[in-house]
């Protein structure tokens, strides 16, 4: 079933609530249930991945799938490592086609007993959860920072702790860091010099109610609106000291023409077309999120962009640089692959003859979001506006505040 998007400009500002961090609460949710519930949580996201991950915690199933929920297979994969049982860990058809073998080999050095259910090197899983013995590892961290994080998120409870030596070039090296962040809000000791961690033993535990704070990933949907669109907006509980290596969303978006000033507890965003610049070059290795929303910006305002940073997409909800360049396609702009870490968009404004656009979602959450504020230009056509139910469950409801009503 298709859905239409229409935009129906109004001169107002609107004021936009973000959904709460899936990063950050993930994260706080697997160190939650590691100290058996010895610190509170508030403000969780709503998330679909996030909803999965706080099932799968408290179920006594001997199967646990989590569908696409990639964050969730990865932590739990570490988790239920240590924890007494046996569980079958599985997910959607193309959950079993994402790399976990660099993973599954580091755990297995420190104990863990995991074997391949149907492919060797991916997912399902069969976990026999065992007593786990720290260690010094040494980790590619060329692939995915999940990894990295799952290990350090279990580190605590490890006798003796971790100490990983990542080798490679690290991928999204900022969400490790807000792991880090996060265990040291917990009073862990972790100390990252360079590409060595190391975590000591101990228990996570906070004498107040941990608030998770509001998703930059997902503001990033909303710059694209005031940079279509021209308009001004406001987005709530928006701020620049964010843990979340995506804060520098705003920055790189104000080389997009979008300025954003801080001030009464969110985020002002207003456009300024003497900002943009017509050739950009940009890496984006720390924040592959970002990247979508970026390119298809980008393929409306500049002649050319290049990225660096992009060979995490290929193993997302779906392969998004493919993704990126059939459906930008669709709209003018040519998405040329340079190598397997970078590709450039030339630009090109939406043209005057088209009037309803069709473009597949991939059943990829951020695929759907990023190509929706394109309305704005052009009524839009889309195969499945349920999919951000995955991250973002009230983006519709935010673009109705701008006008884009579906």
């Amino acid at each position: 079933m298709s859905f239409k998007l229409t935009y129906n400009q109004s001169n107002a500002v609107p004021q936009f609530k973000l959904p709460s961090s899936k990063s950050i609460s993930n994260r706080l949710l697997i160190a939650q249930a590691l100290s058996d519930g010895q610190f509170q949580l508030a403000n969780l996201s709503e998330a679909q991945d996030t909803i999965v991950l706080q099932e799968s915690l408290i179920s006594n199933a001997r199967v646990i799938d989590v569908g696409m929920a990639g964050t969730a297979f990865r932590f739990l994969t570490a988790f239920y490592s240590m924890r007494e049982g046996k569980r079958l860990l599985t997910g959607a058809h193309r959950m079993k086609r994402r790399p976990i073998e660099i993973l599954v080999e580091q755990l297995r050095c420190i104990g863990a007993e995991i074997d391949y259910n149907e492919n060797e090197g991916f997912p399902p899983l069969q976990i026999q959860g065992a007593e786990l013995k720290g260690d010094e590892l040494s980790v590619d961290a060329s692939v995915s920072s999940q990894y990295i994080s799952a290990l350090l998120l279990i580190a605590p409870y490890l006798k003796a702790g971790l100490k990983l030596n990542l080798f490679g070039d690290v991928v999204s090296s900022s969400y490790i860091d807000l792991t880090i962040s996060l265990q040291q809000q917990l009073g862990i000791q972790v100390a990252r010099i360079g590409n060595v961690i190391s975590v000591k033993d101990g228990t996570y535990h906070s004498d107040q109610e941990i608030i998770v704070e509001s998703d930059w990933s997902s503001a990033a949907f909303l710059y694209q609106l005031v940079a279509f669109s021209g308009r001004s907006i406001f987005i709530q509980n928006l701020n620049s000291n964010s843990l979340q290596g995506d804060v520098k969303c705003w920055q790189i978006f104000n080389k997009l023409g979008v300025f954003t000033e801080f001030k009464n507890g969110g985020a002002h965003l207003r456009f300024d077309a003497k900002l943009i610049k017509k050739e950009l070059n940009l890496d984006l290795t720390d924040v592959p999120d970002l990247i979508p929303s970026i390119a298809v910006t980008a393929s409306q305002l500049v002649d050319k962009i290049t990225i660096t940073g992009t060979k995490t997409l290929y193993i997302k909800e779906c392969d998004r640089v493919e993704a990126l360049k059939n459906e930008l396609l669709k709209f003018g702009s040519v998405l040329r692959e340079i190598d397997g870490n970078s590709f450039e968009v030339i630009g090109q404004k939406i043209s005057q003859l088209m009037e309803v656009i069709p473009f597949s979602t991939y059943n990829d959450h951020r695929i759907a979001m990023c190509f929706a504020p394109l309305a704005i230009f052009r009524d839009l056509e889309m195969d499945n506006k349920n999919v951000v139910i995955k991250s973002f469950p009230h983006f519709w409801n935010e673009l109705e505040k701008f006008g884009i009503s579906n």
